[in-house]
């Protein structure tokens, strides 16, 4: 599925959100497993906005899913912010270091999604196009089930405190 090609393209990259998570390269580790929950989430909205941009017919089916996956997912979606907001602050000095970090590690999630956008529209435009037709049919299966599909990493996440 196209989540899979990405995963460990976006990994690399969501590993320098912070000074701690760029060092983690496995599973199993509190930055690695945050960096891999929160890249999956930006893969679907990679994929979202990439579906806009290249098959705009495709925009309102996959908007009533994407907003359904939102919803469902917002509380997940919610605790991952607060994660790596409170590793960016313990990586932070005083106030104006966790502002600066803050800001920085902003850029580079934008970043990070712009990159996994162009990958995914760099594929063949008739893959391209099948994906964002089953778009909606992805949103609703196991692969795009954070808390089935990341069971394991959660359990690592949230065993360390806010």
């Amino acid at each position: 599925m196209i989540a899979g090609k990405f995963i460990a393209i976006a990994l690399a990259a969501a590993t320098a959100l912070t000074a701690g998570i760029a060092a983690a390269q496995q599973t199993g580790t509190y930055a690695a497993d945050l960096s891999r929950v929160y890249e999956a989430a930006q893969f679907v909205q990679a994929v979202k906005e990439g579906c806009d941009t290249a098959e705009p017919g495709s925009r309102a089916a996959n908007d009533l899913a994407y907003k359904a996956w939102r919803k469902q997912h917002q509380s997940l979606l919610d605790e991952l912010e607060r994660h790596l907001t409170a590793m960016i602050r313990r990586a932070s000095t005083d106030a104006s270091d966790y502002a600066r970090n803050f800001g920085k590690y902003a850029g580079e999630v934008l970043e990070h999604l712009e990159e996994m956008k162009k990958e995914f529209l760099a594929q063949p435009s008739q893959e391209v196009s099948r994906q964002c037709r089953t778009f909606p049919e992805y949103l609703k299966s196991r692969d795009a089930d954070l808390r089935k599909r990341y069971a394991e990493e959660l359990k690592t996440i949230r065993k360390r405190k806010l």
